[in-house]
């Protein structure tokens, strides 16, 4: 057992590595005839820079991460539990406490990665307006929202565990019903809460854009109300639009660097995009198809708590529910690699169509400028090899999607 899964650990960062590499070397091959103007010969070489460097940051952090948890699997991990369980005897409070070192042990490695991501790569090609005062309030933030809603999760859990000890299924049917539960209230409202703990949402000012935007609003049927600009700027360059929420609480978000960096006829067809999504009903298919995947993670958790050799391999006396789910997310990687992939394929099939319906209620150039503006200005890979594509790109390369629209 213990090797098997230090052995999964392995071969998923290399199996990941060569498609990283792949996809680097096939980011340098001649780009698609489509977009070629998309970048000049500055902005080209920008980019290739700017995505080398990336890319061998991203190894160097992975390859660390897999250093630092494959030496705390074996040995650390299990003196850690003996050290816990002489501080309280409750078994929750056990694998809770556990879990939030075994947490903030790895928030704190990743500081070091995360400054030098945001104040030196991100810095040097003009992305970054991150202040270190607003660095250190969302890492603060994300520290203790991750703890108390983390901790509250897996604290039912583990308790259901308990409950259904004996009884895989019941175990298995009832975490994943709260589970799905509370995924629907994340994307219906906990998620825009969370959304607002780190940014300011303001509704879209009055102007000519506000009353194309309200016309095409209600030729739809959408409530121009929910239509928000968030201050993404005074942490990145970059620039984006979002769609939040379901039914009756649904929004479209726009970044404002959107606003600054596109003009309306820009801004029209990607709001328009997010429009599409809400009428072809896409928040609920992706809702659905989660909630459907989370089943298996349910099974899955419950197998590896019912499996005391996956324990005992790795110098526990018997099944430890915080260490149960550091495994399961670590057999996990191969199971969401390989159920990424059809889950990706469908909703790169949203997207398209999301494109096709702003291209039908605004104009299919507007939309074909947008895209281009957006993937210059966040220096988007206009080539990615098609492995990359299948395994991780829930969006379609740029190409495709103005290809789709010509």
């Amino acid at each position: 057992m213990r090797w098997l899964v230090l052995g999964f650990l392995v071969a998923v960062y290399v199996f990941e590595t060569v498609v990283a590499i792949l996809n680097q070397k096939h980011s340098r091959k001649p780009i698609p005839k489509n977009v070629i103007g998309v970048y000049d010969k500055k902005r080209y070489n920008k980019w290739l820079a700017y995505s080398l460097e990336g890319h061998r940051f991203n190894l160097i952090q992975q390859g660390f991460s897999l250093i630092v948890l494959f030496i705390l699997l074996l040995g650390p991990f299990a003196i850690l539990a003996r050290w816990v369980s002489t501080w309280v005897t409750h078994a929750i409070l056990q694998s809770l406490i556990f879990l939030g070192i075994y947490q903030t042990f790895m928030v704190c490695l990743g500081i070091p990665f995360g400054l030098y991501r945001t104040f030196s790569i991100e810095e040097r090609y003009g992305f970054n307006r991150t202040t270190k005062t607003i660095f250190i309030r969302d890492a603060v933030v994300s520290y203790v929202v991750t703890l108390a809603v983390g901790g509250l999760l897996l604290g039912g859990i583990h308790a259901l565990s308990l409950r259904f000890v004996d009884n895989l299924w019941m175990f298995a049917f009832v975490t994943w019903a709260i589970l799905a539960v509370i995924m629907v209230l994340t994307v219906a409202f906990i998620g825009k809460w969370l959304m607002r703990l780190f940014n300011k949402f303001t509704p879209l000012p009055e102007g000519e854009l506000r009353t194309r935007i309200e016309e095409l609003g209600s030729a739809l049927g959408f409530n121009v109300k929910a239509i928000f600009v968030m201050d993404a700027s005074k942490r990145s360059t970059k620039s984006n639009a979002a769609f939040a929420g379901i039914g009756k609480t649904r929004e479209v978000i726009l970044f404002d660097t959107l606003l600054e960096r596109m003009s309306d006829d820009e801004i029209l067809a990607v709001l328009a995009h997010e429009l599409g999504h809400a009428v072809h009903k896409d928040t609920w298919r992706l809702l659905a198809r989660q909630i459907a995947v989370m089943a298996l993670y349910a099974v899955g958790i419950g197998l590896i708590l019912q499996t005391p050799g996956f324990f005992t391999a790795f110098g526990f006396p018997g099944v430890h529910f915080g260490f149960g789910f550091i495994l399961f997310s670590i057999l996990l990687e191969p199971i969401s690699l390989l159920l990424g992939i059809p889950l990706n394929m469908l909703s790169r099939q949203d997207e398209y169509n999301a494109d096709a319906f702003a291209s039908e209620q605004t104009d299919a150039r507007w939309m074909i400028s947008a895209l281009k503006a957006l993937s210059r200005e966040n220096l988007v890979n206009l080539n990615p090899h098609p492995l990359s594509v299948r395994l991780y790109y829930s969006h379609p390369p740029m190409s495709d999607r103005i290809g789709a629209l010509l």
